[in-house]
């Protein structure tokens, strides 16, 4: 048990380090452009180009996970992390800095699935639900430092502090992964689908980016372009994996209900979440005036919410199964998302803030049991692939979310778009509820089934 817990703070770890600093750079594009002398426009691909490469990457670190082991790709994803954010560090433009962080967040794509895998394989089938619960918990926790203290550090310290941080961080996760994670056990058959890696890639790509661009530049030739290849992209996948000896995407997988119907709520809900995430700040003070510490300290709740939903995400999915709580909670959040719609069309601040911390709460009972779901549908050799998809499609969900809904606010100081794109968002949330009517609960009883513990790696 003290083995398990020593393995489970080395993971979580690793998954802080990685994600904390994707919040922080929200605030800091001005100074950052300032800094470099380059344009605001040019700095935001900071954050652009990152999120459009872990969308990108997941599925084939994942993948690559159950091929080679998930603990030397999480080890590898730390590592390459580490030395992209020492160049993000010392970068001296805008392009190398842009250059350098979108290759520590592709290393640190690394980490999400295997780590998840890793925690899977240490816990109790009974207890998964409550390792994804921590998951969420710290990447929430990783939000939380960075709209709380981002601001702070940037101003006293300045931008390369966040990545010297970084690096400290992913050093002190290094080696304590290093120290207690156990070695990789049964693995995958098969080698690495490259063709099929490259029309995956291909197509998330242009559906990422062509969404994301559309909502900047309008219905200009590239993003358009992108968007008309992503039908092709699909065909070219799906003829390349029935050739495949060894495909990237196993029927065995993708034939899995829960699989399909996960992934696909997932991006549902990562539409909604995200573009509600994003949308809110700009109601706040395009509509009531608040300023951007207000704003900030309102979006703080969000995430602490998060917090406070893991231990019970955790217990009452071991105690009434992932389905029932993930059907409850999603259908919630629904309802909180639309409250929100009303309270911003009555102008009332309370109202929204409530709505805001309420929304976290209920996405927090959410997130855990999909996770575990998607874990249990597949051989423990394809957990990996499994949990990339559900992350992909929840980061797919949000770019098209994020890219959406702030076209469709643009510049409003009037409460009336921002009620629409608050419905909207509600509305992805309900058919991600309908959808998730289809999904089989997972849970599995530790005294149905003997944990998957490997005693002689865990109690040692």
């Amino acid at each position: 048990m003290a083995r398990r817990r020593w393995i489970t703070a080395a993971l979580l770890l690793g998954l802080f380090t990685t994600a904390f600093p994707s919040t922080i750079l929200t605030i800091a594009v001005q100074p950052i452009a300032e800094d470099l002398d380059a344009l605001p426009s040019t700095v935001v691909w900071v954050t652009t180009a990152p999120l459009l490469a872990a969308a990108v990457t997941t599925p084939l670190f994942g993948r690559l996970g159950d091929l080679y082991g998930h603990r030397r790709i999480y080890l590898a994803g730390i590592v390459v992390a580490t030395v992209f954010a020492a160049a993000s560090a010392l970068a001296w433009d805008a392009t190398s800095l842009i250059a350098a962080r979108t290759l520590s967040q592709a290393g640190a794509a690394a980490t999400v699935p295997t780590a998840v895998a890793l925690l899977f394989r240490v816990s109790p089938p009974g207890e998964r639900m409550r390792a994804g619960a921590r998951v969420g918990a710290v990447t929430s926790a990783a939000a939380v430092i960075g709209v709380v203290v981002g601001g702070p550090l940037v101003d006293l310290v300045g931008w390369r502090a966040i990545f010297a941080g970084q690096v400290t961080f992913c050093v002190v996760a290094l080696v304590l992964s290093l120290l207690v994670t156990p070695t990789d056990g049964e693995r995958a058959a098969g080698s690495l689908d490259v063709p099929g890696a490259l029309a995956l890639a291909g197509t998330t790509l242009a559906l990422t980016f062509g969404v994301n661009r559309l909502a900047v530049w309008g219905w200009s030739p590239l993003p358009v372009a992108c968007l008309a290849l992503v039908p092709l992209g699909i065909w070219l996948l799906v003829r390349v994996e029935r050739r495949a000896a060894s495909p990237l995407l196993p029927v065995r997988v993708l034939g899995s209900r829960n699989v399909r119907v996960v992934t696909g709520a997932s991006l549902l809900l990562g539409a909604a979440y995200m573009g509600n995430f994003v949308v809110t700040p700009l109601y706040l003070q395009g509509v009531l005036g608040l300023t951007a510490a207000a704003t900030s300290l309102l979006s703080v709740p969000r995430a602490f919410s998060i917090l406070l939903a893991t231990p019970t995400a955790g217990r009452w999915g071991t105690r009434f199964g992932e389905r029932r709580v993930v059907l409850v909670a999603s259908a919630v959040f629904a309802a909180v998302l639309a409250a929100m719609a009303a309270g911003a069309w009555a102008h009332s601040l309370v109202a929204v803030a409530v709505a805001i911390a309420l929304s976290g709460y209920a996405h927090g009972h959410v997130a855990p049991g999909l996770l575990a779901a998607q874990g249990a549908a597949v051989d423990p050799r394809d957990i990996g692939l499994a949990a990339s998809l559900q992350q992909t499609g929840f980061q797919i969900g949000a770019v098209i979310g994020i890219g959406l809904f702030t076209a469709l606010a643009g510049d409003a100081t009037t409460a009336g778009p921002f009620a629409i794109v608050f419905l909207l968002t509600a509305g992805c949330a309900l058919a991600a509820t309908v959808l998730l009517v289809r999904m089989q609960d997972g849970r599995t009883s530790p005294a149905e089934t003997a944990p998957d513990r490997l005693p002689d790696q865990i109690d040692a």
